[in-house]
């Protein structure tokens, strides 16, 4: 079974069952919210950790990681919460416009409940024409930026807070096979990636490399800079 300070994390930030401390003490509070938790999950209302609240309560953890990976993180679902799971809960609330608490609670679960589909109404800092291709003989669309993809930007932009250039967005077949060293499934063809400059940060290569791994902290599926070509920009595909 999970030990106590597992079921406290699992209770207090899946749905803020648990109010105490997690101090890995199985006292009153943490008694009451097995039983909170057993009502709102339609289970025998014991107060008691068994076995079907705690199949339930690793069910209901994973259900959460499940939905934030569906919105852009790139959780393990193990039905632990634990650092990542809540830096993603944070994350979400963040760029949701939520208070970045880290616990899911009613508000938080509404947001993540709605169809992860997003048009640019939703979309915060950008907009489609930053995504273009530039070559001039295509319309400009041969595919439509993929929205996973923008909302990783739009993260990377709430996170920075500076302004952001696109470099380069979807790109046809014959513009991306024009540019010295890129592949024929670049992800900029499929409309999966993009290029980009964040304003006094991607100035040096020590803050090319931040973006990096800040984007893959993110949900960027690869990230890179600092290659031949590149620039001061920073490369992400989803």
């Amino acid at each position: 079974m999970l030990n106590i300070r597992q079921r406290q994390l699992n209770l207090y930030y899946c749905g803020y069952y648990y109010t105490g401390k997690i101090d890995s003490i199985e006292g009153p509070l943490l008694r009451n919210a097995y039983g909170k938790f057993q009502a709102a999950k339609g289970l025998k209302v014991d107060k008691i950790y068994g076995p079907k609240t705690e199949a339930m309560l690793i069910e209901s953890a994973k259900e959460l990681q499940r939905k934030l990976n569906a919105h852009g993180a790139n959780l393990v679902v193990d039905g632990l919460i634990g650092a990542k799971t809540i830096a993603a809960i944070k994350a979400y609330q963040k760029v949701n416009g939520l208070i970045a608490d880290g616990i899911a609670g009613s508000k938080t679960m509404a947001k993540l409940n709605k169809p992860a589909t997003v048009t640019w109404d939703d979309v915060k800092y950008f907009k489609r024409s930053e995504f273009r291709c530039p070559c001039g003989k295509c319309n400009g669309y041969p595919v439509e930026p993929d929205m996973k993809m923008v909302q990783l930007m739009d993260k990377i932009r709430t996170v920075y807070g500076k302004p952001i250039t696109i470099t380069s967005g979807v790109r046809c077949q014959r513009y991306n096979d024009s540019l010295s060293g890129s592949v024929k499934t670049s992800a900029h063809v499929s409309g999966k990636a993009a290029d980009f400059y964040i304003l006094g940060q991607n100035d040096t290569a020590a803050g090319r490399n931040a973006v990096v791994k800040k984007a893959k902290s993110l949900g960027a599926k690869y990230s890179y800079a600092n290659t031949p070509g590149m620039g001061n920009a920073v490369h992400v595909n989803i």
